[in-house]
């Protein structure tokens, strides 16, 4: 089956509406911890609801990934979508530790099968040549959640209890569950049955692709990136706590912004030149958002900071997933995509608890930030180990 021609054709518009959707989902949990204070549950277990929703993704996305293919991924969608509804609307009916643990793991199983079917689907949609464009773009739909979402519960919706928001959030999955069957009616037209390609590849090729020394090392990196990525978001209200000054609701409000235009303005140019170079020095610029925090002195040193971090992760996420796109081969572009998705998963499990840890056991901001800066030189150091990869 031949991809479109056109970037922005009817089904690669659809998905990138579906993925906004999805994470519009999650950008509603943002204030979780507060939901949890709420409910009759001891702290100490807070970060494991937190967490195990990731922990849920990290397990079930190589399962079903390797199972994905045009001919299934539309059928996922719609069950991922459903159960999504159904967890919704159920936390605002539980308030105690074990169903609430059953819950947030019913959710991630939700989660992860709608954006695992739905990176298959963007493989048949997305022109190989614009891989690093197309990214962008899935990236920032990814993006636009948590810069809008939070603002408005917080400035219009502050009175209503968070159960409440969340049973209302369930009526954002109708609009890409009907943008299903206009997009079945293509994946038809395209005879998107699954390729003897495909099925060899879901029947346990696994193993043969992760043995390609090129799609370790990314998948490595990419865990490695959104360990210190998650390790920020979480905890960046803690560190500015211990500095002493820095709004991190600010910095994130204009880090996003920055990166959803270090994307729109230098997308198309992601496809011109080497990736690999090109996600190097992005991942630099990251490392040096976070060092810049990490020897802050000024309000001015700390929102300057959140300019260059949103430099460095704008550009360096889509570099990395077109970067990863260009080397698989073709039966392995939806699995290796996938994986992706899990490494950031296991990122955002790891890299908190390990956080955690590292503040429990006396460390200050300065030397945590400065181990997450060394983790990014090395993640750096491997993408620049796959230039001239593009092709």
């Amino acid at each position: 089956m031949e991809a479109p021609r056109s970037l922005f054709n009817f089904g690669f518009v659809t998905l990138n509406i579906l993925v906004l959707f999805a994470f519009s989902n999650l950008a509603v949990f943002f204030s979780f911890y507060d939901f949890l204070n709420q409910l009759p549950i001891p702290p100490q277990w807070y970060g494991l609801l937190i967490g195990i929703f990731s922990a849920s993704a990290l397990v079930i996305r190589p399962i079903i990934s390797a199972r994905l293919a045009p001919a299934n991924a539309l059928r996922a969608v719609a069950l991922g979508l459903g159960l999504t509804v159904v967890s919704l609307l159920l936390y605002d009916h539980i308030e105690s530790l074990f169903p609430l643990l059953l819950l947030r793991l019913l959710h991630g199983a939700a989660y992860v099968t709608v954006m695992s079917a739905s990176v298959t689907l963007l493989m048949v949609f997305m022109p190989s040549d614009k891989s690093g464009q197309g990214f962008g773009i899935i990236t920032i739909m990814t993006l636009l959640p948590y810069a809008v979402i939070p603002y408005i519960l917080e400035n219009g919706l502050a009175a209503v209890p968070q159960g409440i928001i969340y049973s209302y959030t369930a009526l954002l999955m109708a609009p890409p569950a009907f943008l299903l069957f206009p997009l079945s009616k293509i994946l038809r037209s395209m005879d998107a049955g699954p390729s003897g390609a495909a099925t060899e590849a879901a029947k346990g090729s696994m193993w043969d692709n992760l043995r390609q020394p090129k799609v370790l090392m990314l998948l490595i990196a990419n865990g490695l990136v959104f360990s210190v990525f998650s390790s920020m978001f979480f905890f960046l209200k803690t560190f500015t706590t211990m500095y002493g000054f820095g709004d991190p609701g600010l910095f994130f409000m204009a880090a996003t912004g920055v990166m959803i235009a270090t994307r729109l303005f230098f997308g198309p140019l992601f496809d011109r030149f080497d990736k690999g170079v090109l996600a190097a020095g992005s991942l630099l610029l990251f490392g040096l958002g976070v060092f810049m925090i990490s020897i802050m002195d000024s309000l001015f040193v700390f929102y300057a900071a959140s300019v260059v971090y949103g430099v460095g992760v704008g550009s360096a996420t889509p570099l990395m997933n077109g970067l990863m796109f260009s080397i698989s081969q073709p039966r392995f572009r939806g699995l290796n995509t996938n994986l992706m998705l899990e490494m950031v998963d296991a990122g955002f499990f790891v890299g908190p608890a390990l956080c955690g840890l590292a503040l429990a056991g006396g460390l200050g901001p300065g030397p945590i930030l400065g181990v997450g800066v060394a983790v990014l030189i090395i993640s750096a150091t491997l993408m620049g180990l796959l230039k001239n990869s593009n092709q």
